[in-house]
């Protein structure tokens, strides 16, 4: 068999398995993917007669960014919100790496670069359930394929340029931080296409225009407002005073762990050093063109043969090249966190690794054959591992639906003492399926984020969702609560307050999950 042939039968049989992976999830091991349901049910039947949610929660998402989801989830072709993010996730895996094949193609670079793109589907912001962000990275590729295209002369460059205005409005939309990175990257772009034409410059800057006016409402109208209701505290500094802090004291103590990009998007596959090591042996084919390129360098003194080891920096790759300082720049300067919101500089690891990728496939030294098997060797032994993560958390809970309750007119609290499923916090926001499956009314922590779209309604009364783990007592929420979902033992401390109260009972066990349920005195 032909190798070209062999890449098509390996592209669209990965792509399909990976599909039908996707589709028999029964459970997304995904710690924030229970909460963004949870935002999509709220939004979608908010007003219903057969939920109480208007009396419990408000809506904040006019013109609000990372709003995309509620949007998809509301789409009346789906019949509920988990059968939409089931699609939505589908065609986040499905659309990477064809998006990385297409950019291939027009950097007439190796496209065996594009099976590696596949160890990169369940990326750092899927599996970490940063939905939205996972949406825009998507959005950022598909950006920067039509601006190939259009200073290729492919297709219509003001055709191009004006889709390249609307999906910035749709980064927006599915978050902001990344949308920021967008207005760097194209500006970036539009400053070097332009660098001696003024002119050129300003008229087609005016793409940024819509998305910089989005960004300014939002930030400056829309966010002020949100957080000076009632239904938003923060004790925290401001934005600005923390980062000056955080650059004073912090930063420099971060910036080596920042290395870790390599690894990022494949370490929750095992708990502690097993798997960095297992993302490292994965993602080290990305960094073999860059290997054989330094070796050849440094242990081959013959000048006419060094000057061909490096990738032609042609009109296309110098923009590959500013993709790559953009995404450093966000990735290595940015804060861990700001008030409010975290993590930060890690969600840009994997738009760093696809700038790597797109450099490395036009690498001159690579053997394509045995470059090939290899691809192929790690996409299927990347495939195979997260298969069985995605068995293995489904089956640890089955019949977890069955242990919540019915009655969707009581308010139901969290007291979870077994957060983590293979070293990372999955087990965060479970109970936002009481509210995704039975449209109950459950003390999420969506409505009291600073930047959310949800946000809880004052006269409502609903407690505040305790941190177990942080040994936050949960006495106030159990007082104003009618049912208890525990994951793991309760606490001794805990358990005190309960005896205490002397007012729940447990009325359901299901493997490591239990419902306690008031009684009436």
């Amino acid at each position: 068999m032909k190798l070209k042939d062999s890449f098509w039968i390996f592209f669209i049989v990965l792509l399909c398995i990976h599909a039908v992976l996707v589709l028999r999830i029964d459970f997304f091991p995904f710690a924030d993917v229970p909460s963004h349901l949870a935002e999509g049910v709220i939004y979608r039947y908010y007003n219903e007669a057969s939920n109480l949610f208007n009396q419990y929660y408000t809506l904040n998402y006019k013109f609000y960014p990372n709003t995309f989801h509620l949007f998809f989830f509301a789409l009346p072709i789906f019949p509920d919100v988990e059968i939409a993010n089931k699609v939505l996730h589908l065609i986040l895996v499905i659309t990477l790496p064809i998006l990385v094949l297409l950019i291939i193609k027009e950097l007439n670079g190796n496209r065996w670069f594009a099976i590696i793109s596949f160890i990169l589907v369940y990326n750092y912001n899927l599996t970490f359930g940063f939905t939205g962000n996972a949406i825009a990275n998507n959005v950022v590729l598909l950006i920067l394929w039509l601006w190939l295209r259009a200073i290729g002369n492919k297709s219509s460059y003001v055709r191009n340029m004006i889709f390249i205005s609307l999906l910035l409005l749709v980064v927006y939309f599915s978050h902001a931080m990344v949308a920021l990175f967008c207005m760097m990257m194209v500006g970036s772009f539009l400053l070097y296409r332009y660098r001696t034409n003024f002119k050129g410059l300003v008229i087609n800057s005016f793409v940024l225009v819509p998305l910089g006016l989005l960004v300014v409402y939002w930030w400056f109208v829309l966010q002020k407002s949100a957080e000076n209701s009632a239904g938003f505290t923060t004790e925290e500094t401001s934005t600005g005073a923390f980062m000056k802090e955080y650059y004073k004291h912090e930063y420099l103590q971060t910036f080596l762990i920042r290395a870790k990009f390599i690894v990022a998007d494949n370490a929750q596959l095992f708990n502690g050093p097993t798997g960095k090591i297992v993302a490292l042996l994965l993602a080290f084919i990305i960094l073999v063109p860059f290997i054989i390129i330094a070796y050849k360098y440094f242990f081959n003194r013959n000048n006419a043969q060094q000057q061909g080891l490096f990738p032609a920096i042609d009109e296309k790759m110098a923009y590959v090249f500013i993709l790559l300082v953009v995404s450093c720049f966000c990735y290595f300067l940015l804060p861990q966190r700001i008030p409010g919101q975290e993590p930060l500089y890690e969600r840009f690891s994997t738009i760093l690794l696809f700038a790597l990728i797109f450099i490395a496939c036009k690498a001159p030294q690579v053997d394509t054959r045995i470059f090939a098997y290899a691809t192929i060797l790690v996409a299927f032994a990347h495939l195979v591992l997260w298969g069985q993560y995605f068995y293995q958390f489904d089956q640890e809970n089955k019949g977890f639906a069955d242990v919540l309750p019915k009655d969707n007119t009581k308010k139901l609290s969290y007291m979870n003492y077994d957060s983590y499923y293979r070293g990372r916090m999955i087990y965060d926001h479970f109970q936002n399926y009481f509210i995704v499956k039975d449209k109950g009314i459950s003390t999420t922590r969506i409505i009291d984020y600073r930047f959310g779209m949800i946000r809880r309604k004052a006269s409502g009364g609903l407690p505040y969702q305790a941190y177990m783990y942080y040994n936050e007592s949960p006495r106030e929420m159990i007082a104003k609560s009618d049912y208890l979902l525990v994951r793991g033992n309760i606490a001794a401390r805990d358990q005190k307050i309960l005896d205490s109260l002397n007012t729940f009972r447990k009325v359901k066990d299901v493997n490591n999950w239990h419902l306690l349920q008031r009684v009436n005195k």
